[in-house]
């Protein structure tokens, strides 16, 4: 049974988070493995807590260059975006990914309490503040990638 909640979780996280580049940041989004980008090649990790009927969070970490792609489109500018704009486009991103995906999970009556998206060095350090993660999808981002992981716990 955790299997099908885990599975049923990961498809509506990447239905939302495609759904969110697609409209958001212009950019196709595809479920896949995307192994040609480097581990190294991290553009920008965050995460969005939120409470309410259950807690967590979302965890996003953008890698291969799209990050720069994704705040240009997001602000409607075709040169180059400077690296706070480019945090805050990754904030956002990850904020609407958090909003569009837990009506789906729990329900469109359900109220939830979004925090302030907050960056972090590395995916570790954001699954050690927010908690295991409970499902986690990666998706092809037009020759980059995006790691997208729920963090799902009961309410306390």
């Amino acid at each position: 049974m955790p299997e099908i909640i885990a599975s049923t979780l990961a498809s509506q996280l990447a239905e939302a988070a495609g759904e969110t580049f697609e409209r958001l940041g212009y950019l196709l989004a595809e479920p896949g493995v995307a192994d040609h980008v480097p581990a190294d090649a991290v553009d920008g990790i965050v995460a969005v807590a939120f409470s309410g009927p259950a807690h967590g969070g979302v965890i996003l970490q953008l890698s291969g260059g799209i990050l720069a792609e994704l705040a240009g489109n997001m602000l409607g500018l075709d040169e180059t975006v400077a690296g706070g704009d480019q945090q805050d486009a990754l904030g956002e991103t990850a904020n609407v990914i958090c909003g569009n995906v837990l009506p789906r999970i729990v329900g469109p009556a359900a109220v939830f309490a979004l925090g302030v998206p907050q960056p972090y060095r590395s995916w570790d350090d954001a699954v050690d503040v927010l908690g295991s993660v409970t499902a986690r999808v990666r998706l092809d981002v037009e020759g980059g990638r995006a790691d997208v992981g729920l963090v799902m716990l009961p309410a306390h």
